[in-house]
């Protein structure tokens, strides 16, 4: 894209008409032609619309209201004003405004790119200190993940995972009822019903997955060498490489907001109702580790006869909320 640059011209922007008005040459209802038109001097960004100057085949000028486009020096000297859609699609593709408008445009494009890499660049030591904020809290939170997988169960670890890949879980369980009858002969006989249950949700699971804490850092390591490579740059560097940078840099915002989204899941699974993880499995050894894990996070005692105490009260707390004999795991 830098071949179509043309170093020569001037990028200027006017923000009032007052502005272009005050110029030597200027004059209102000035016509604009392919056989008067000399070159840009300028573009407008203006907040209400001006009447553009093109002269249209009948000889009458355009007239049509615009808020953006260019300032152009005619072949008289004096100035006028051209609309950018008319100067894009009224003027033949091959006239000289036509390619002096792609020419101005590219290099503006490309001067903006350059003076935003410079203003992140001007940045740069905060954000490699933030990068390095973002790793340090992303170390801590996954070094109690280490010590969260190290306490729950493999099977217990597995299901909680498959749930944080497919968002929030509601945990079903089957609900036994035993009731027990005499029948016709006399005998003595139970009755057994089942029905499966909802005994609750599992959510903020996402800060678990390994991947999750790869792709920030992958990010993290994006912005890291977009700067260091930005250190290097030439004024000749092509648009597309200068937006290429500063989109890698850009990325920092949204590692730092994913670092706190994995910050703050932590932080709503360790306070919610953890007892929820001794239905994930029916292995039993896994059901205490989890309700020691649930005890700990409450900062209670939480050694083994304590935890089945606890996971036995639970047990009959649920029990009777969904009013059945026994709580079976699916």
């Amino acid at each position: 894209m830098h071949k179509t640059l043309d170093r020569t011209v001037e990028i200027r922007t006017f923000n009032s008409i007052a502005e272009i008005e005050a110029l030597p040459g200027f004059k209102k209802e000035n016509p604009v032609s392919p056989k008067n038109y000399k070159h840009l001097l300028g573009d407008y960004f203006f907040s209400d619309e001006v009447k553009c100057c093109l002269l249209k085949d009948n000889e009458k000028l355009c007239n049509e209201g615009h808020k953006w486009g260019f300032v152009a020096v005619l072949t008289d000297d004096s100035i006028t004003l051209v609309g950018n859609e008319c100067a894009q699609s009224k003027f033949d593709g091959e006239s000289r405004l036509s390619a002096d408008r792609t020419k101005y445009l590219n290099l503006k494009k490309h001067e903006e790119g350059l003076e935003r890499l410079r203003a992140l660049v001007a940045q740069k030591d905060s954000a490699i200190r933030d990068i390095a904020q973002v790793k340090s809290a992303l170390a801590t939170v996954q070094a109690r993940v280490h010590a969260i997988r190290d306490k729950l169960g493999p099977q217990t670890m597995r299901h909680l995972e498959a749930i944080a890949r497919s968002g929030a879980y509601t945990l079903s369980v089957t609900g036994v009822t035993l009731k027990e009858y005499t029948d016709k002969k006399g005998k003595k006989k139970i009755d057994r019903r089942t029905q499966r249950m909802t005994l609750g949700t599992i959510a903020n699971t996402s800060f678990l997955l390994d991947e999750k804490y790869r792709n920030v850092l992958h990010h993290l390591s994006d912005v890291k060498n977009a700067y260091d490579e930005a250190d290097r740059i030439e004024q000749n560097v092509t648009t597309l490489k200068l937006n290429a940078l500063t989109k890698k840099m850009d990325v920092i915002e949204l590692a730092r907001a994913s670092a706190a989204q994995l910050i703050e899941q932590e932080h709503k699974f360790a306070t919610s109702d953890l007892s929820l993880l001794c239905y994930i499995t029916d292995d039993k050894v896994e059901r205490y580790r989890s309700a020691k894990y649930a005890l700990e996070q409450a900062r209670q005692d939480y050694g083994k006869e304590k935890a089945k105490e606890w996971f036995a009260e639970r047990d009959r707390m649920f029990r009777t909320q969904l009013n059945v004999t026994k709580i079976d795991v699916l």
